[in-house]
């Protein structure tokens, strides 16, 4: 029979797999159980430990040092190995954390836009529109009553428009006639820095195609001369907005207006259609190349778009249309050729995230092995395959691809976090065995 202590230890040993969650850590009611419990009995975060042999206070002041010997037979080997690891990467995600930091804090400095919040997307509007139109671009000239364009004369002698300057470059083209845009904006009146429209209070973008008028013509205009991120400032008459008489009592007559508008995303919906329409095969659509890209691209964006619904199956079949269509290409030069590869790499790496977050670890892996092929060196195909293999406990080969990852990026924060994720799914599977042998051996 077993003594109380080691019946004791193995229901302990038992219960600890309910507190675990899939990646081999603690869930948050867990952690917050044993925090309770280690404050009221006085813990510190690694329990309390015994001497072999007492400290002599007045030998350890008076000297370089003194040895501390633990009495490992009072000390279980489990608990030890447990603490003796979790401080040991403690010290090794302190170590890196700083440097890791501030790599990471200067690629986004140089790369990445500032995300800022809606108060800090508030403009000081308190000077007049005249005094603001002398520094900025005037795009569309009309004659400030009906909207009619003014084209071929100078700045001076058109009425109304539309003024432009760019806050934040974007990148990419321009969305074509039919494009269904997002775009989040403020709109002011003159001499007024509270907004009295605005997409960031209502925390919901706008959304329409452009062309069809669906919104303010100005607003439909100004869009279609941005790129994807960027954010500009418009000024517009009351011609392309509410017109010579406004809409009482919140918009006054012949209003002009101030809009800061970011361009979040667009997709080029006409192309997409044109080959969903069809009900030939796909090689029939066209043999242009770049058109074939341009339509390949398209499925890709919208793909983008459920993914940030969270319509990951969705997504996962804008994505797949998008790599049989690209499959079916047939470039005629070396320069065509990586540009496929290119595309054809974004959507693999595409669906692969998606079946990560669906758990379906097996597409995953097939996904991420042929976005590997395309390019043996991506670290987000080495990165999710090693998720997948870890999910699958297999752990061998998901540390053959984080090694690999880490070697091409040895400062990336998320890799550094997933080896320590491995690392404690590793441990909990040596714990498993461990109660396995326990029970075959103490029957």
């Amino acid at each position: 029979m077993m003594s109380k202590l080691s019946e004791q230890r193995l229901n302990e040993l038992l219960d600890d797999d309910a507190d675990l969650d899939e990646y081999g850590e603690w869930t948050e009611e867990a952690a917050a159980r044993v925090k309770a419990e280690r404050q009221n009995n006085g813990e510190e975060e690694y329990g309390h430990v015994k001497l072999r042999h007492p400290i002599d206070m007045q030998t350890l002041c008076s000297s370089k040092g003194q040895i501390l010997e633990l009495d490992q037979t009072e000390l279980d080997p489990a608990e030890l190995a447990r603490a003796a690891t979790q401080m040991a990467m403690d010290d090794v995600k302190e170590n890196h954390q700083c440097d890791t930091d501030r790599h990471i804090n200067d690629e986004l400095k140089s790369t990445i836009p500032p995300r800022d919040l809606f108060s800090h997307r508030l403009i000081d509007n308190t000077q007049d529109f005249d005094d603001q139109l002398g520094g900025m671009l005037h795009l569309i000239k009309t004659n400030g009553h009906d909207g009619t364009p003014l084209d071929g004369i100078p700045s001076s002698e058109a009425v109304g428009g539309i003024w432009k300057q760019i806050i934040y470059a974007g990148v990419g083209e321009t969305p074509p006639i039919g494009s269904t845009v997002r775009i989040h904006y403020n709109a002011y009146f003159e001499l007024n820095d509270e907004p009295y429209d605005s997409t960031y209070i209502r925390r919901r973008p706008c959304e329409f195609q452009l062309g069809k008028f669906n919104v303010l013509p100005g607003l439909d205009l100004a869009v279609r001369t941005m790129r994807r991120r960027e954010r500009a400032k418009f000024i517009i008459s009351s011609d392309l907005l509410y017109g010579e008489h406004g809409c009482p009592p919140r918009i006054p007559p012949k209003a002009w207006s101030l809009f800061i508008i970011e361009l979040t995303s667009w997709i080029d919906c006409t192309l997409a259609d044109k080959l969903n329409q069809l009900k030939t095969s796909d090689d029939e659509v066209t043999e242009d190349f770049d058109e074939r890209m341009r339509i390949a691209q398209a499925l890709r964006d919208m793909g983008n778009d459920e993914y940030a619904k969270h319509n990951l199956e969705r997504a996962i079949r804008y994505y797949a249309k998008g790599k049989q269509f690209l499959l079916k290409t047939n470039p005629s030069n070396e320069q065509q050729t990586n540009q496929l590869k290119e595309l054809l790499l974004k959507l693999y790496l595409n669906s692969a995230q998606c079946y990560l977050k669906l758990r379906n670890f097996e597409r995953t892996i097939k996904n991420c092995n042929e976005a590997l092929q395309a390019d043996p060196k991506n670290t987000k195909a080495l990165f999710r395959i090693s998720i997948a293999h870890r999910s699958l406990q297999q752990f061998d080969q998901a540390r053959a691809y984080l090694n690999t990852a880490f070697q091409i990026e040895p400062y990336n924060a998320e890799i550094i976090d997933e080896a320590q994720r491995l690392d404690r799914a590793i441990d909990q599977q040596k714990k498993t065995e461990q109660k396995l042998y326990y029970r075959m051996f103490n029957k």
